[in-house]
């Protein structure tokens, strides 16, 4: 992704496990996050050796993604696929320089607040990924939490909660940039 030339930063829980510095547990997915505004130069670096395709609306099934596609919110899944590489791109919105959660646009951060880099690679800072697992009570999911819960640095709490909708409720304190829904 970096010869696109577009903000991006490696998901899920590989984002985990690379801030943990091991590998914790299996995964069967490659997740990567770009900036909803950068679809257009995403394309152009993916198209040539990938299908490409989206889930436009939630909920519905793959489709091809075409360079003129809008996939506006809340559509945010993207998938590329060629024949060494199967990854998932997730569409950010961002604006002025500050990203906006797409399940609660009154959580919002910093860009530069959203991603760090482990090993070179830039990845998702756990609490923003925390935020995003905490509408699933999936294992995989709960072992993240707990794996960077017990890993964390002095000064980030970590405290997802599940309300009865099943939507995030959250309180992930890291000074001035904090995260907060409730």
């Amino acid at each position: 992704m970096d010869g696109a030339g577009v903000w991006w930063a490696l998901a899920g829980g590989w984002a985990i496990d690379l801030w943990l510095g091991a590998e914790t547990r299996e995964h069967h997915d490659i997740e990567v996050v770009v900036r909803r505004d950068s679809r257009p130069l995403v394309w152009d670096a993916l198209h040539e050796s990938s299908a490409l395709s989206c889930i436009d609306p939630p909920g519905s099934r793959w489709r091809p993604w075409f360079r003129s596609a809008d996939v506006a919110p809340p559509a945010f899944q993207l998938n590329a696929r060629g024949p060494a590489h199967d990854f998932d791109l997730f569409l950010e919105s961002v604006a002025d320089g500050v990203w906006t959660f797409r399940r609660d646009d009154r959580i919002r951060r910093p860009l530069d607040e959203v991603n760090t880099r482990r090993t070179g690679i830039p990845i998702v800072r756990p609490e923003v990924q925390l935020l995003y697992m905490a509408k699933s009570d999936e294992a995989k999911n709960e072992h993240d939490f707990t794996a960077a819960a017990n890993a964390r640095p002095p000064g980030v709490a970590l405290a997802p909660r599940r309300a009865r909708d099943r939507a995030p409720v959250a309180s992930m304190d890291r000074g001035a940039g904090a995260l907060r829904s409730h």
